[in-house]
């Protein structure tokens, strides 16, 4: 752990009903590179420090004012009530449907899942929240650098004992753990019997539940023990699930979209995809640079299309999405790297 001697007062804290100010690490008190991030982000997974764990901005009063401030879109703050197993669909809800606050309130004890999206844009959480970003960007090999398009922060709060069930991101990941402790199980995100091509072609054309838990390659898996004070670092397409210990877990998630899986990869997959409606057996994407670009082309084209046919009806909200602020790497920053 790293100590908390460098902090600074967060400005906006004032806004918070429970605390007059609050206190936040910041430099290499909050993070601080370990050689990994270079040599291993997006490749393979690794444990990290950072200075957050128990920190008092994120008591459930501050996080159940921050779900209160985050706009009102559609999916921007999410919940699950009830216990999902490992092989249990995304959306899974087992038990009534809490209201949000019901939720928070009895998160303790109510078996339940919420996730406080885009917090970065908070006033209160946002400075904190790009710092982390930054900072990450900052660690990584300049072809990663060059790579990361934007990212984005969610905080988790997760009851006692409950899973998250077995899935994989486009995202690349880094869960960073505020209090309680989870149980993390990461698999090889390059290993294509764990995930097969179909599962991934089934992920990029929408489909949460693509990838498929396979109980015969759980001795694969890479097992961290996450406390308080401790991250994990998931690659892109790597399927992970997550038991929770005997307390109330809270963490933060850090999302990086990249240009070579959200700008290609996918686009390839889906082309894949109608071939596979052809009849057509399609090559993986890395396969041939030559064929991969053409199939980039293609599915940017029809994209493009229904982009356009769809345009005209596009509800005001979604419009009103689309256009909200996104963190963007500060690329004349000075950088952190080590």
């Amino acid at each position: 752990m790293h100590s908390l001697s460098n902090v600074t007062e967060n400005p906006a804290a004032p806004v918070l009903e429970h605390a007059e100010r609050v206190l936040v690490p910041t430099g290499d008190a909050l993070l601080a590179d370990n050689g990994e991030f270079f040599e291993k982000f997006n490749r393979r997974d690794f444990m990290f420090d950072h200075g957050l764990a128990h920190h008092p901005l994120f008591e459930l009063s501050s996080l159940k004012e921050l779900a209160r401030r985050i706009p009102k879109y559609k999916d921007f703050v999410y919940w699950q009530n009830g216990s999902v197993a490992v092989n249990d669909k995304w959306g899974t809800n087992t038990a009534k449907r809490l209201s949000l606050d019901e939720t928070i309130d009895g998160i303790e004890h109510n078996d339940s899942l919420v996730i406080l999206k885009h917090a970065d844009q908070d006033p209160v959480f946002g400075p904190l929240l790009q710092e982390i970003l930054q900072r990450i960007w900052s660690f990584t090999p300049p072809a990663a650098q060059a790579d990361i398009v934007l990212g984005e922060s969610l905080i988790f709060l997760n009851s006692p004992r409950r899973k998250t069930a077995y899935h994989m991101d486009l995202e690349s990941n880094f869960l960073l753990q505020i209090a309680g402790v989870k149980y993390v199980r990461v698999f090889d995100c390059t290993d294509r019997s764990i995930t097969p091509h179909l599962e991934l072609e089934n992920h990029c054309r929408g489909d949460h539940n693509g990838a498929v838990y396979k109980p015969e390659h759980e001795a694969d898996a890479h097992h961290y023990h996450l406390t308080a004070g401790h991250g994990v670092h998931f690659p892109s397409i790597g399927p992970h699930w997550v038991q929770n210990g005997d307390e109330l877990s809270i963490s933060i998630n850090i999302n990086f979209d990249l240009i070579s899986i959200h700008q290609r990869m996918k686009h390839i997959y889906r082309v894949n995809r109608l071939m596979r409606r052809f009849g057509i057996e399609p090559a993986g994407p890395g396969s041939s640079k030559i064929r991969d670009s053409v199939k980039e082309n293609i599915s940017r084209g029809i994209t493009a299309v229904q982009r356009t046919l769809a345009r005209r009806d596009v509800p005001m909200e979604d419009l009103e999405i689309e256009s909200y602020p996104a963190w963007r790497p500060n690329r004349q920053a000075d950088p952190a790297r080590r």
